[in-house]
């Protein structure tokens, strides 16, 4: 009997770990949507790339940029990018725009150059006080057709663009030999001093490039100057750098990019790495990379995660495209194992095409998942409106707290929201919506195992129970069940806060439980 109470504790506990996951606020912002305005025209895929870039205007609330690359300020598909400063529910207070023709910024773009393919939060790299934000153009064409490039943009407080660097096949130091359709640039993301000379250091992709093979791709770690130009690099690819001939024709390794931490305890950051056309289960499903790095931008080793390895049991579908976008999330639930976040634009529901999905995946210390929430409508307290080919989940981004919960964006770059592919993007927060908190009963401590769901609770045991209050934390009641068959105990009209349940037994005894709303 023992070993059983140990039992029901420990699946108790982790019961109220899951909680952590659950959407608590959650807000939609697009055209006329969110506080966002009418500046989106049909077809700009706002949405396309997202990324938290902290507290940008000092106003102590979190904020993101977002990319909509089909913008046509100042010439066709030139792209541009939105610097939105939110509001603690996650609603747009306002926004400054970066383009050809707006937001301070003089760089050449030219047709088909889709800037803002990707985003990255660099931080403040050069100590100046202004914080760099990495974006791709991964359709530029300095050297060759769509051979990529990835500019390195230094932001004002007010999201106004003070100065810049770019990155190409002709420009900032670099001279890989890319080759035509290469689009080097397709993701970005800040690795830190990985090689230990005082200047902070990035990772480009190319996920076209051809390496072992047709569109395999690649993932370029750039060791940066003080002036953001590159002092040197290296490749990894199908033949270079480590990966040693995993790859397939057409995997799109470097799809996304994300810096995880030192997940295995090495001392040196480790990356997840996206091919998300990668074939292994079915065509196109997808498979995220779990790369631990050397100091010299070389791969030590590695794992994968996909339908078919990794320890991933979730429900693929043909064309899911599971590691379209990646993002580190952290330790969310306090287990000491590392979260990334995953997109899968193509997940289907019910049969509807790119309907789209994320996961939240709990690391292994050896990259192999531990356990995993997925998130869509109707999942975990999500209620948004997702409908068939808004590829919900093509570009995440964790941007931290905007109040006491953590927050994620999740990009849907061709929803109709206002219009045709307009896009759109959604900001949850994630939290405990309601958590129960034990109160020392003495030796029958788990006797009725309380389960605590969005809006109500229920008991394991029912039968022996005389009454069931609750109380506020002054002592005062301020409910009494009546009714204690249906076994499913509301609480959706109380205010947020702490209370007290109190259980009466039929043999005069007392059980109690802290009740937490959020």
């Amino acid at each position: 009997m023992k070993k059983t109470l140990v039992l029901m504790a420990l699946i108790f506990l982790n019961s109220i770990n899951g909680q952590n996951y659950d959407v608590t606020l959650y807000e939609k912002i697009g055209y006329e949507v969110g506080g966002f305005g009418d500046g989106l025209e049909n077809e700009d895929w706002f949405g396309f790339s997202v990324e938290g870039i902290g507290d940008l205007n000092g106003d102590g609330i979190n904020d993101i940029a977002v990319s909509a690359i089909k913008d046509d300020d100042g010439g066709f598909n030139h792209g541009a990018v939105y610097i939105l400063f939110l509001n603690l529910e996650g609603y747009v207070a306002s926004y400054q725009k970066i383009s050809d023709t707006e937001g301070g910024f003089e760089g050449q773009l030219d047709e088909w150059d889709i800037f803002g393919t990707s985003l990255s939060y660099l931080g403040d790299m050069n100590n100046d006080g202004l914080i760099e934000l990495g974006v791709g153009a991964e359709y530029d064409g300095d050297g060759g057709y769509w051979h990529g490039a990835a500019w390195i943009l230094s932001l004002n407080p007010d999201g106004t663009v003070n100065s810049y660097v770019k990155i190409s096949d002709t420009e900032g130091g670099f001279n890989a030999p890319l080759d035509d359709e290469d689009v080097f640039g397709t993701d970005i993301e800040s690795i830190g001093d990985l090689d230990g000379d005082g200047f902070q250091d990035i990772a480009v992709s190319a996920r076209r490039d051809p390496d072992g093979g047709s569109d395999r791709g690649a993932v370029y770690i750039l060791f940066l100057n003080v002036d953001f130009t590159v002092k040197n690099y290296q490749k990894i690819s199908d033949t270079q750098g480590g990966l040693n001939g995993v790859l397939e024709a057409g995997d799109y390794f470097g799809g996304s990019v994300a810096n995880i931490g030192d997940i295995n305890g090495d001392g040196i950051i480790d990356l997840a790495v996206g091919a998300y056309r990668d074939d292994d289960g079915g065509l196109n499903r997808g498979a995220v990379y779990i790369l631990f790095m050397n100091t010299d931008g070389t791969v030590n080793n590695l794992q994968k995660i996909s339908d078919i390895t990794g320890n991933f049991d979730a429900e693929f579908n043909d064309e899911m495209f599971f590691g379209k976008s990646i993002d580190l999330m952290g330790d969310l639930n306090g287990d000491e194992l590392i979260e990334i976040a995953v997109g899968a634009r193509g997940y289907q529901e019910d049969g509807a095409l790119n309907f789209g999905a994320f996961y939240i995946l709990n690391l292994n210390v050896d990259g192999t998942v531990n356990s995993y929430i997925k998130y869509t409508e109707g999942l975990q307290y999500f209620e948004g409106d997702i409908d068939e080919g808004d590829s919900f989940g093509f570009s995440v981004s964790n941007i931290g707290r905007l109040t006491e919960n953590n927050c994620i964006a999740i990009g849907a770059f061709s929803d109709n929201e206002g219009g045709f592919e307009k896009g759109s993007v959604w900001v949850l927060q994630l939290g405990t919506i309601l958590s129960i908190e034990e109160i020392d009963n003495g030796s029958n401590s788990f006797f009725l195992y309380p389960n605590p769901s969005k809006n109500s609770f229920s008991l394991n045991i029912t039968e022996g129970i005389s009454k069931i209050q609750i109380f506020d934390i002054n002592g005062r009641l301020v409910v009494n069940y009546d009714n204690l068959d249906l076994n499913i105990f509301n609480v959706s009209y109380l205010p947020v806060g702490g209370y007290v349940v109190k259980i009466s037994l039929e043999n005069g005894n007392l059980r109690a439980f802290k009740l937490i709303k959020q």
